[in-house]
């Protein structure tokens, strides 16, 4: 992954907030900031995404971000490549691997992005937009969501899934067409 400019750290941030708040003005920031820990997760491993390569300012704003990965059980790669709009609606045992997620990504507790380095289909999954991660899901190894995609509760997904698709199960299968369009978190 590239690292990223200051305005496109600043423009993911917001929305980021936005999943969260309805506005991004200073008030919001602050509330958000003190008291909504999804949106903290976020910032903080954004923030320490941005300071990468800066000596010092790495070390301090990865404490931090350290800080909340163990009080929240979220852990995201600093490789992970996620695009603005990312919302974590519960906490705990949550990992997110090397990979590239788009825009507007919704994870929930107990779930893995994950690589799969054992075989010569190795690699990281690739998510689109506008996908939800329900709880326990497992999503591993060199593999597409497409967009608007919803895995299910524990499913297991290890082959790719297409555009708006629903998928469920132990490996995980297509249930309907319907994606989030039908959902509460369109």
């Amino acid at each position: 992954m590239q690292p990223l400019t200051w305005q496109e750290t600043k423009k993911r941030l917001k929305s980021d907030l936005l999943r969260q708040r309805t506005s991004t003005n200073t008030k919001d920031i602050c509330y958000a900031l003190l008291f909504n820990t999804s949106f903290k997760i976020c910032f903080w491993w954004r923030i320490s995404q941005y300071f990468n390569n800066w000596k010092i300012l790495n070390t301090i704003t990865k404490i931090i971000y350290r800080h909340y990965q163990f009080k929240t059980g979220v852990q995201i790669s600093p490789y992970a490549d996620i695009d603005g709009g990312l919302a974590i609606a519960h906490f705990s045992c949550i990992v997110i691997s090397d990979c590239k997620i788009g825009k507007h990504f919704t994870i929930m507790q107990g779930s893995t992005i994950g690589s799969y380095r054992g075989s010569i289909k190795g690699g990281s999954p690739s998510i689109g937009d506008n996908v939800v991660i329900c709880a326990g899901a497992k999503v591993i190894g060199n593999i597409k969501l497409g967009n608007n995609a919803m895995v299910g509760a524990n499913a297991v997904v290890v082959k790719d899934i297409p555009d708006n698709a629903v998928v469920a199960g132990v490996p995980a299968r297509i249930i309907n067409m319907n994606g989030i369009e039908r959902t509460s978190y369109h």
